[in-house]
């Protein structure tokens, strides 16, 4: 698989800033909330994603179409 050189980028400063917060969920996200607090007092507009359709929530919930075959026959290779 080719390297993304971003993307290793993000996980090492994911991985960092985790390993920082002794992989505490709640103190990761207190930082968080923290870090976003002193941009918006520095001026910075901090926005939040855009809400899902509900139809598009939805979809993603529904389950998958349920196949009247043999496990042999839902399989994807063709051997």
């Amino acid at each position: 698989m080719k390297e993304n050189e971003i993307l290793d980028q993000i996980h090492r400063l994911r991985e960092e800033h985790a390993r920082q917060c002794g992989y505490d969920i709640h103190r990761l996200f207190e930082e968080i909330r923290q870090g976003t607090g002193r941009l918006e007092a520095e001026g910075w507009q901090v926005v939040s994603p855009a809400p899902r359709e509900p139809e598009a929530a939805d979809a993603l919930r529904e389950e998958p179409p349920k196949l009247n075959r043999s496990p042999d026959e839902n399989r994807l290779d063709s051997t």
